[in-house]
């Protein structure tokens, strides 16, 4: 029985990382760069300024990172002003979670305001009952510093703990964390190491669901 859900937030609570992916792409495509699918993918899950020393290495010297960072910013709040969608099946499990009194944290690689603006005016983020954002950990995923840091908190142990992600980077955060860990793919497929590391691979939070009835 697990006693805690360990929650990524971005491409596994909110549907975000298909609007983080285009605002990314078109910055780099309006100052005359190609940032590609296939590199964007090492960025999923990773924190930031990660992701940006990453650019620079890959573009070179001359690349104007804060002019970057102004054009992708622009886009992607003008993008969300819509609004961005909770995944399937988010409500129904953090309420299967609640009724069966588990421990729920949020483990994110966002900054706690953009955190904040995701969740906007629900009341899920008073629910949780800790929350782990970008400004709170050095090393950020695949790391495992933020999935440690917060059974530390919690008081568990690692094994008391079920991580949902939906990326490779935070799947091996989680499992170097020594954390059970499933993950509930967004916008990539689980790498081959993940595969082999991984408790679970679900379609959809429902299976997460389900599988916590399966254990009442």
């Amino acid at each position: 029985m697990f006693k805690a859900l360990l929650f990524d937030m971005d491409g596994l609570i909110f549907d975000t990382e298909t609007v983080y992916k285009a605002s990314w792409q078109y910055a780099a495509t309006t100052m005359g760069y190609d940032l590609t699918d296939e590199f964007y993918q090492g960025f999923i899950g990773v924190q930031d300024p990660d992701c940006e020393r990453m650019l620079v290495e890959h573009f070179g010297s001359g690349f104007d990172l804060n002019y970057y960072k102004t054009i992708r910013d622009a886009h992607y709040h003008e993008a969300r002003q819509a609004g961005i969608a909770f995944k399937e099946g988010f409500h129904e499990l953090f309420a299967e979670a609640k009724a069966q009194k588990l421990t729920i944290a949020l483990v994110t690689s966002s900054h706690l305001p953009e955190t904040k603006l995701n969740f906007g005016a629900t009341d899920y983020l008073n629910q949780f009952d800790l929350i782990i954002t970008a400004e709170d950990v050095d090393n950020g995923k695949p790391q495992p510093d933020c999935y440690i840091m917060a059974y530390d908190k919690l008081g568990l142990k690692a094994q008391d703990c079920l991580v949902l992600e939906d990326s490779n980077n935070g799947m091996r955060s989680g499992k170097a964390a020594g954390c059970y860990a499933a993950m509930i793919p967004d916008i990539m497929p689980p790498h081959q190491d993940v595969i082999e590391t991984a408790d679970y691979i679900f379609d959809s939070l429902n299976q997460v669901t389900e599988l916590l009835k399966s254990q009442r």
